[in-house]
């Protein structure tokens, strides 16, 4: 399993970049940027959730589901994140909990 670190860029009112980074030395090695990521959470996209009869904490958990799926298609297989996880979520949920 690749552990990997998240470091979003400064949000937009409806999305944030996100760079994914690993570590081939090891955690105490130095980091490479793999790929960047766009979790998008404008009201048309958080509405379509709510049409599909979600409520907060299920479009959470959507979200949770939607970037370890993109994440791991970009590093063709599986990870875990030893850093910036929950700062990712926590920008995510606040926009997202705006709409409810």
């Amino acid at each position: 399993m690749k552990e990997i670190k998240l470091k979003p860029d400064e949000p937009f009112y409806n999305r944030v970049d996100v760079a994914v980074l690993d570590f081939p030395d090891g955690l105490q090695g130095r980091e490479r940027q793999r790929c960047k990521v766009t979790v998008e959470f404008a009201e048309s996209d958080v509405r379509q959730l709510q049409k599909r009869g979600l409520n907060v904490e299920e479009a959470m958990d959507y979200y949770r589901e939607w970037l370890y799926k993109v994440i791991k298609v970009h590093l063709s297989q599986d990870w875990k994140c030893v850093d910036g996880y929950d700062q990712v979520m926590a920008i995510v949920e606040e926009r997202v909990r705006s709409y409810y």
